[in-house]
């Protein structure tokens, strides 16, 4: 490993623990439509309170699910079988595509599902969007949701939307992910968000 790797492992490292040490709010439930969640309970070092780990929505399928969320959870998930991905694949009460990427079955993901669903609290949960291909219609539809804590990371301003937080650099499409590093000072895109803020906020403003 070269000197750029480890000073960056060794900045980000610092970030995480100033982060963790800032927690107050031990087991959110952050519904995310991708991995954010899971890097986040990571650099954190949570337990998963959250079956959205290790998987993908598309932002309409995760809008679509969030719109009916109660009676999504309620229903469970299908097993899409013989599907063109060398993944599991879900389908969900509204024909919500679940792609399962990081498991190896539909049996194991279900499993992990379950289990992550009983540790599942709606009074201390946070709704994350990501990819959205600054889609407005798309924003509208997540803007709307009846939920006080959601944000969406966008690439570019959207001033008028109070859920839209702008990512400086950020740009999928070339690559830039919310968990890329975006300079030499090591930090992630995502940093530019204050996520331990977030999170400590759950419990006071859902209960």
């Amino acid at each position: 490993m070269g000197f750029k790797e480890n000073y960056k492992n060794f900045v980000q490292e610092r970030i995480n623990k100033n982060n963790r040490d800032r927690l107050i709010n031990q087991r959110p439930t952050l519904v995310c439509s991708n991995c954010t969640g899971g890097f986040l309970y990571h650099w954190l070092k949570l337990e998963f309170c959250s079956p959205f780990i290790n998987l993908y929505l598309t932002p309409n399928d995760f809008i679509t699910m969030l719109e009916d969320f109660d009676n999504f959870l309620e229903y469970g998930i299908k097993e899409v079988k013989n599907s063109e991905y060398d993944y599991p694949l879900g389908i969900g009460l509204h024909d919500e595509l679940i792609h399962f990427m990081h498991y190896n079955s539909f049996e194991n993901a279900i499993d992990a599902w379950n289990r992550r669903m009983h540790r599942f609290d709606k009074n201390n949960m946070g709704i994350m969007l990501t990819n959205f291909g600054e889609d407005i219609e798309l924003l509208k539809r997540f803007e709307q949701l009846p939920y006080k804590n959601k944000v969406c990371f966008t690439s570019e301003l959207y001033p008028e939307y109070k859920s839209a937080y702008h990512i400086k650099g950020y740009d999928p499409k070339k690559g830039k992910n919310l968990y890329a590093t975006q300079s030499i000072t090591g930090k992630r895109y995502i940093d530019q968000f204050d996520y331990v803020e977030f999170i400590n906020h759950l419990e006071d403003s859902n209960g």
